[in-house]
């Protein structure tokens, strides 16, 4: 169990053909952590197992923890990053560990084919959500959920959050938001710099922490 006053994980869940570039601005956001006098979370990855992972732009991955690993109670969110396997029988495990998640109020945010594996478990067939296109989820004959489908990059739904493909900026400031890490004026000055490059908008993110 977590202890009182302990700080909670941010779990990444890593396995063969992940898309490696989907989760890179909630690495950079949950990075800035070093500006502030003390953490609000950790970051782990795990894996279904502790064996390395191949991603699909070919890098080699070490999982800091395997499944079993987990303590559920110390879960700040459980973060889900596409690939080519979430309707493989050995993604099962992560997904009812998501579904139970979500069903006991714990953040849970997938992006690209990880949603695929969530609407294969009926996880979007109540909730608003979206995903690479409209079909996309009815690849899966579990899910029923068409009526909450949204046409955006990236939907809140209570404690899911979810995006396309092309949604993971969006979807990490979402995520950081949820997460209640930094100030208001902080991350929309970090979403501001990254969504159009202007420096101003970078001066305003430094200058936040001082503030």
């Amino acid at each position: 169990m977590c202890e009182a006053g302990m700080m909670k994980t941010v779990y990444m869940y890593v396995q063969d053909t992940m898309a490696d570039w989907e989760h890179g601005y909630l690495m950079q956001a949950l990075s800035l952590q070093v500006m502030l006098k003390k953490p609000k979370v950790s970051f782990k990855t795990v894996g279904r197992t502790k064996a390395p992972i191949r991603t699909a732009s070919g890098i080699t991955l070490v999982p800091d923890l395997s499944l079993d690993d987990i303590d559920v109670a110390s879960t700040a969110a459980l973060v889900l990053i596409g690939g080519e396997t979430w309707l493989d029988k050995e993604q099962a495990a992560i997904l009812n560990l998501a579904a139970e998640l979500l069903q006991e109020g714990f953040l849970v945010a997938a992006i690209c084919g990880a949603t695929l594996g969530l609407a294969d478990r009926g996880a979007l067939n109540t909730r608003f959500h979206t995903s690479n296109a409209s079909f996309y989820p009815e690849m899966s004959p579990h899910y029923t959920g068409q009526i909450y489908y949204k046409d955006d990059v990236a939907v809140c739904d209570g404690n899911l959050i979810i995006a396309s493909s092309a949604g993971s900026l969006l979807w990490a400031k979402l995520i950081v938001e949820k997460l209640d890490l930094y100030a208001n004026k902080t991350i929309e000055a970090w979403f501001d710099y990254f969504s159009t490059g202007d420096v101003a908008a970078y001066a305003r993110l430094m200058s936040s922490f001082s503030e």
